[in-house]
């Protein structure tokens, strides 16, 4: 007996010897690495690092909203999300469990959801686009890490395809490219600037900011305040849709123009389209906003700026007559009127009323091409207006000293053949005329609000194109020649000056009976508040400004006067026509 209890404690000494032992070598290793750590260089570290993963988080800026005159807004900036899983990240209980809830958030099947969360082969698995924030913040709640959150800055616009032309559209999904209108052109600013988040995620995917350097905040877009006015800007496209409708025209524009500081009332185009849904169109021409955009001839209203520089230069008096036979020859080449009939005695008045082209060219012929071509420069034609909108046209217009310029171009040129201009251009020239002779730079953008302050555009007086006395004459007879020979543009009450204008579609020589048909006026005199121009492409139901272009005219100019509740001049009446109507 005493034999086997010796052996029994040989054994536990043994034991006790062994586990001695190997505490004593978890010791040494212990403390060695306790050295390592504290005292030798790390390479831990670089394990450690390359343990975790470095992160550069971008924060998306918001985007500037846009607002009318009035402070409605036109387009707005929306966050939405986009919901993605890691399928492999889940097991099979978490997959079970996620289903149901997922489906009820998303308002998906359940059976969709399943099979997306059953794609093991993928680390990426989109299950929905355009997420509201609230949804998106409960779904955050199931701190599921295999759950992933995507920002997307969407674009709403709550009058729909309002102004379509003139605001552009941003395309889909986060930073997406801004295209044409106010959204290109204002691009920089409507961005912002993004801002930075950088720090690591550990093992467990948390993400941890290194320091307070690693953080940059967003600096959101700037809000532009518009001079567009939403309710002159829907009645302007009804009555361009109407009337494109009625003569059954191509296209049109209406541009509405406050003389006095050059900013853009409205400005509508046919066709439009949703910029909500940009991508539901026939051809992307329809982006195109015509009215700075594409240039054309404008016809018989330019006849009202030819007079103009005739008074300025001395070379006539508003109560000059001349010999109308029915042509002139020009450099060559011969002009008749439109009518092909001559007149007789004929006063500048009656020019305008009845638009005599052989009257417009023997004006310009007293004036001579270098006077001439001067002050047509003077009132902005062949350079840009330097408005704040998107791809801009400046026309074209040859002039003495070009190789392509001959003396009939003098004749031409004097009632708007020959020569391009967009409309925002030909606005602008009778802005001028109503402005007192002053041309001032149009504008759509009143005011850019940034987060800290607001700074206000101020209207931009370009020149002095012709003197107040000599704007003052030519609106005293343009508003004339409306009660003498286009009452169809008249209001009844009020002194409205303006002309119309048919021009000839020259693409590879002049289209015979296609045809843009036009009207620009202002009013009322003697303290013009509003320009308007009117323009239709090939309308199939009419051949002259004054039939088609006249009426749309009338409506637009009779809505502004009710909106901005302008009472009638005492004596306005209309005076009695000597002739039938004006065919230009």
């Amino acid at each position: 007996m005493a034999g086997s209890g010796d052996a029994e404690l040989q054994g536990q000494r043994r034991r006790i010897a062994w586990l001695a032992t190997l505490f004593a070598m978890v010791g040494l290793v212990i403390s060695v690495r306790l050295v390592q750590w504290m005292v030798l260089p790390q390479p831990l570290l670089d394990e450690a690092q390359s343990a975790v993963r470095s992160l550069t988080n971008r924060i998306v800026a918001t985007r500037g909203n846009v607002l009318d005159a009035s402070g409605q807004y036109l387009a707005v900036s929306t966050v939405a999300y986009r919901v993605s899983v890691s399928p492999r990240l889940l097991t099979q209980s978490e997959r079970d469990a996620l289903a149901p809830v997922l489906a009820g958030l998303l308002d998906l099947p359940e059976e969709q959801v399943a099979t997306s969360l059953a794609r093991e082969d993928t680390e990426y698995e989109v299950l929905a686009d355009g997420v509201p924030f609230w949804t998106a913040m409960e779904i955050q709640d199931l701190r599921k890490s295999a759950l992933r959150l995507e920002v997307a800055f969407g674009r709403e616009y709550p009058d729909g395809d309002l102004a379509s032309a003139v605001l552009g559209f941003r395309m889909t999904r986060d930073k997406g490219q801004a295209q044409y209108g106010l959204e290109q052109y204002w691009d920089a600013e409507l961005s912002g600037r993004d801002g930075m988040w950088r720090g690591i995620s550990d093992l467990w995917g948390q993400q941890i900011l290194v320091n307070e350097s690693g953080y940059v905040p967003a600096e959101d877009g700037v809000d532009l305040l518009l001079t567009l006015d939403r309710n002159i800007q829907r009645r302007a496209e009804e009555i361009l849709r109407e009337t494109i409708e009625e003569y059954e025209a191509v296209d049109g524009s209406i541009v509405v123009l406050d003389p006095r500081t050059g900013g853009i009332l409205a400005m509508a185009e046919f066709p439009g389209y949703s910029p909500a849904a940009y991508w539901y169109v026939s051809s992307s021409d329809v982006y195109v906003n015509g009215a700075v955009s594409t240039a054309y001839e404008p016809g018989s209203v330019f006849k009202p700026l030819t007079i103009a520089a005739a008074l300025e230069a001395r070379v006539i008096l508003p109560t000059d007559t001349y010999d109308d036979r029915g042509e002139i020859i020009v450099g060559g080449h011969r002009i008749f009127n439109s009518d092909l009939r001559p007149h007789g005695t004929t006063t500048m008045t009656e020019l305008l009323a009845y638009s005599r082209n052989v009257g417009a060219a023997h004006v310009a012929s007293l004036l001579g091409p270098t006077r001439f071509y001067e002050t047509v420069r003077k009132f902005g034609f062949s350079e840009i207006t330097g408005v704040d909108l998107w791809g801009e046209a400046a026309g074209v217009m040859r002039v003495p000293g070009n190789q392509y310029w001959h003396m009939s171009d003098l004749g031409a040129n004097s009632y708007g053949q020959g020569l391009s201009a967009t409309p925002l251009q030909v606005a602008a020239a009778f802005g001028a005329l109503a402005n007192r002779g002053v041309l001032m730079r149009p504008y759509i953008v009143a005011e850019e609000r940034y987060p800290d302050r607001t700074e206000v555009r101020r209207p931009f007086p370009v020149r002095q194109v012709v003197s107040p006395a000599v704007a003052e004459q030519v609106s005293t007879m343009l508003a004339d020649a409306v009660e003498m020979g286009m009452q169809k543009a008249a209001v009844p009450g009020y002194r409205l000056a303006g002309k119309s204008g048919t021009a000839g579609i020259g693409e590879e020589g002049y289209v015979s009976g296609d045809a843009i048909v036009s009207f620009v006026g202002y009013g009322p005199l003697p303290d013009p508040r509003f320009v308007i121009l009117a323009k239709f492409d090939k309308p199939e139901q009419g051949r002259w400004g004054v039939e088609v272009a006249a009426p749309a005219f009338q409506q637009m100019a009779k809505y502004l006067i009710d909106y901005y509740g302008i009472p009638p001049a005492s004596n306005g009446t209309l005076a009695s026509a000597g002739e039938a109507p004006s065919r230009n």
